[in-house]
């Protein structure tokens, strides 16, 4: 296996998302006509600086987000300032699901390049879930997954040491049956990983070092 490449929010623009671009995200795909054109008006287009807070942890929820284009990184920090990355977003993907039944935002989360996002708004979201079984059910597939994801983070830092984590997150980025040799490219820059892996980027380093040496790693 070889290794490759090892504010506040953004002005809203005045259009809204249109049916085809809804239906490229999985959160709303199978959806129809109908059930996307109620859903329209809560969606919100945001142009993004890159290094713009989106919101922080314990912010009132506005809403979940969609991401067009760009990358954003989700994150929780303890007292002593101890940053642990939740997750990173890129296009097609969406965030802050949980937002919508509590609170507040239950972590902050960070452009890192300029983007184009989809805000969901929270309330008129709501409003709809009741009248839209397909689309409340489409939520609780949504967070369920992601709830799976979040433990099996909490499995990685609990159980596996760095080489473990390392080794797990790259498998997670391989196909079902990939092509021998394997080129893996990351896809966040070596510091960003570190910090979702729960080490220190020196740690990292190391740990890709020792993977090199013992061939696992060209």
């Amino acid at each position: 296996m070889s290794l490759e490449g090892v504010g506040r929010p953004g002005r809203e623009s005045p259009s809204m998302a249109n049916f085809d671009e809804l239906r490229d995200f999985p959160f709303f795909s199978g959806l129809g006509r109908d059930e996307l054109t109620h859903v329209l008006p809560a969606v919100h287009r945001r142009q993004v600086a890159a290094g713009t807070f989106l919101f922080q942890a314990g912010d009132p929820p506005t809403g979940f987000y969609l991401v067009v284009s760009g990358r954003v990184k989700v994150f929780r920090e303890s007292a002593d300032g101890q940053e642990q990355a939740l997750g990173f977003f890129g296009p097609g993907e969406s965030f802050a699901e949980a937002a919508l039944f509590q609170e507040g935002y239950p972590a902050s989360a960070i452009t890192l390049d300029d983007s184009e996002l989809f805000l969901v708004q929270r309330d008129t979201f709501i409003r709809q879930l009741g009248d839209n079984p397909s689309l409340a059910l489409r939520v609780i597939v949504t967070l369920s997954t992601k709830q799976r994801r979040l433990v099996r983070l909490l499995e990685d830092l609990t159980l596996r040491d760095a080489r473990g984590r390392f080794c797990h997150y790259l498998a997670q980025l391989l196909d079902e049956d990939p092509p021998s040799p394997v080129t893996v490219t990351l896809p966040v820059p070596q510091v960003t990983l570190a910090r979702l892996l729960g080490v220190t980027e020196e740690t990292l380093s190391r740990t890709i070092r020792s993977l090199r040496k013992d061939g696992i790693l060209g």
